[in-house]
């Protein structure tokens, strides 16, 4: 902006004898100073799917539901700036689950919500510039499952979600090339569920969801675990039984991390940690979020949350340092 003094100044100028001086002076000044740039950014909507691209150090973010409808465009935020990708993808849907594939340095999604087809048995993966289907058969289609990358077997693990009114509990594994289903027998069929892969343990960590898409419908509050053989259910206590939560790994401190989720505010609120043994609460709150997404950015050594929506969807950023919450501008 400029500055009161020369604007003053400016005013007692204008005759019409001097009007092109000063309107040159006032093209001089303007460009003289700092315009501010508009830094694009993903639409607010809520279910999205996100991986953290660990090699490229960029959150990956795809579809999601909002005013507009189902959405399907692909956004990378890379630490400072978001980008939109250029070019075609999957189709616009709702709540897929994405995972990323370490050994092959590709975002792996499956699934989601589409209207008016329902739901989505697909396989994409994607390498930072370009989605490509995988021609193969897979899981049943289905929406609001989840995903994880089990580094120590190179797997991405798969379970649960819905399709239609069918609740799903079985367990799936993608190798890079084709799906297998694992005869494990684990947690009860459900959505809305938390997922982690706990790296320093070999365990993928799954908390509370729901059985019933019904408002005010009971929710889970037991904590699994998948080593790639079995499910087991731990005797352990820790967060009330609540769906819409949002789970990730925190690597540095060796703990997953658990954010928001259940119906009232101080559950929108939480955030909890799992050591593998306890879940303790953390003395701080953060952002009141249902099913937002939690993400483990190694080079910033925090867990980072996008997303979800509280009465509103939102497509905020915050980081969690594993003591206390901080958005991101």
């Amino acid at each position: 902006m400029l500055s009161r003094g020369p604007m003053d100044s400016m005013a007692a100028m204008l005759t019409t004898r001097s009007l092109p001086v000063v309107l040159t002076l006032v093209a001089a000044l303007a460009a003289s100073q700092p315009m501010a740039s508009q830094v694009p950014a993903p639409p607010a909507v809520y279910s999205v799917g996100t991986a953290f691209d660990a090699a490229r150090s960029t959150l990956v973010v795809f579809g999601g539901s909002g005013g507009r409808g189902y959405v399907g465009d692909t956004w990378q935020w890379n630490g400072t700036a978001w980008s939109r990708l250029a070019g075609s993808g999957p189709s616009a849907r709702n709540s897929p689950a994405m995972a990323y594939d370490a050994a092959r340095k590709q975002v792996v999604m499956f699934g989601g919500d589409a209207r008016p087809t329902g739901s989505l048995g697909d396989t994409w993966t994607f390498d930072g510039v370009t989605w490509k289907q995988a021609a193969t058969s897979g899981p049943p289609a289905r929406t609001t499952h989840q995903m994880v990358y089990d580094a120590k077997r190179q797997r991405v693990v798969l379970f649960g979600g819905v399709d239609g009114q069918t609740m799903l509990g079985d367990t799936w594994e993608w190798d890079g090339a084709r799906w297998t289903k694992s005869t494990a027998t684990g947690p009860s069929p459900r959505a809305l569920f938390g997922l982690a892969y706990d790296s320093a343990r070999g365990r993928t960590v799954l908390f509370g969801g729901t059985s019933v898409l019904a408002p005010d419908a009971p929710s889970h509050g037991d904590t699994w675990e998948y080593d790639g053989a079995s499910w087991k259910r731990l005797a352990v206590t820790g967060p009330s039984a609540r769906d819409h939560v949002s789970m990730d790994y925190d690597a540095e401190r060796h703990v997953v991390v658990m954010h928001g989720g259940g119906v009232d505010d101080d559950a929108k609120k939480e955030t909890w940690t799992f050591n593998g043994t306890t879940w303790t609460r953390a003395a701080t709150t953060g952002p009141p979020r249902r099913y937002a997404r939690l993400a483990f950015d190694p080079g910033a050594r925090s867990i980072v949350l996008y997303g979800g929506f509280d009465r509103t969807p939102s497509n905020e950023l915050w980081r969690f340092n594993g003591s206390a919450w901080s958005p991101i501008h």
